[in-house]
């Protein structure tokens, strides 16, 4: 591995295992007492005394979530329950129903009462602090509800030009699981000689959280993504044989700016058809505007490293910077896209530049029955 490599490789591993410095704000027991009193005061005849908004006579247009339940209490942040809270449910682009306490509570208060509201939740599952921002390359670690659409186009030293679109559907599986389907379609057109299209090597793989701290900001996770031949090799848009790739990934967040670090290995199941690879990825991101979620953007800057050997080609590694940004789409932050250029800033290089972008919908967590 290249000096370069070494380089990527051990920042990437810092991500990884360090959790200390900045962490959330630490909850203590009066608090909880406090937020229990005005959780009763102010917000039980709707939500009910335990959580679950089952309150007998209640008829509003909206009935309210069940706090007990821990995929929908886990889901956000703290700032967006203080938000939903302070400024009611229009703030985040949510009902109506929930008025605004913000001349009712004050921020002590409110901050009080949503630590206390947290407690419906008995289980073990990881918080929405921990939810970092999508970059445009680099492995999250947090298990996602989401449908993202990406696309990247490219043009090689022999001026080659390529361009892939795909649909990747990720479902969130327990408190700390995740299943995903990736579906590719790929357009290129080799030294200018007119574009050859379809589908390409449709990708499966599953995500676990091995290790969370709500108090360190930490996040890391393991999984397996496993890549079947679909597309066609002799047409170039595939690579001919299954592809096994385990990978790590965690976040980590330092205040307002956000480390995020991936490492996988690609082992291709038909060893003379594809590379065997590893990829190293480093992602920051920082708040650029934050007024609310509709307003949400950051400025994303990752180091994209990748090694290949194994093959007739010979062994070589390329390093790559890309900068991005990212920005929620609507009030209540579900939907976001971004937008970025990768170069590499290493003498070997399989493209010259690479424009890419992704567009997602982070659906809410849904269960049959109540």
């Amino acid at each position: 591995m290249s000096r370069a490599g070494l380089i990527i490789g051990g920042v990437s591993l810092i991500i990884l295992g360090v959790s200390f410095g900045w962490g959330a704000t630490r909850v203590t027991d009066k608090d909880l007492e406090e937020g229990e009193l005005l959780y009763r005061e102010a917000c039980a005849s709707c939500h009910g005394e335990d959580g679950k908004g089952q309150v007998p006579g209640l008829e509003i247009k909206v009935p309210p979530p069940d706090l007990t339940w821990c995929a929908f209490n886990s889901e956000e942040p703290d700032r967006d329950w203080i938000l939903i809270t302070a400024e009611g449910g229009p703030a985040t682009g949510r009902s109506d129903v929930m008025p605004s306490f913000r001349d009712a509570l004050t921020e002590d208060q409110i901050r009080q009462v949503v630590a206390y509201l947290r407690t419906f939740c008995t289980e073990d599952w990881p918080r929405g602090e921990l939810n970092f921002p999508r970059p445009l390359v680099t492995e999250k670690a947090w298990p996602e509800n989401e449908i993202v659409f990406t696309w990247n186009t490219a043009r090689t030293p022999g001026d080659e030009q390529s361009t892939q679109f795909s649909w990747t559907l990720e479902k969130r599986v327990g408190p700390r699981g995740q299943v995903e389907v990736k579906f590719p379609f790929q357009i290129n057109d080799p030294e200018g000689q007119g574009a050859v299209g379809g589908i390409g090597d449709v990708e499966a793989g599953i995500k676990y959280v091995l290790y969370d701290n709500l108090e360190q900001l930490f996040l890391s996770s393991g999984g397996l993504e496993v890549g079947a031949p679909t597309g066609s090799i002799r047409r170039g848009l595939g690579d001919g044989t299954t592809i096994l790739s385990p990978f790590l990934a965690a976040g980590k967040a330092w205040g307002d700016l956000i480390g995020q670090g991936s490492f996988k290995f690609e082992y291709p199941v038909v060893t003379r058809r594809a590379p065997k690879a590893l990829l190293y990825n480093l992602a920051f991101t920082y708040p650029i505007l934050a007024v609310g979620r509709l307003t949400e953007g950051q400025v994303l800057l990752e180091l994209n490293g990748k090694s290949e050997w194994g093959t007739e080609a010979p062994k070589h590694f390329q390093l790559s910077l890309t900068p991005g940004l990212r920005k929620a789409l609507t009030r209540s932050g579900l939907w976001a896209a971004a937008v970025g250029v990768q170069v590499p800033v290493t003498g070997v290089r399989d493209v010259d530049y690479r424009v890419m972008g992704y567009l997602l919908y982070e659906y809410p967590p849904f269960r049959f029955g109540r």
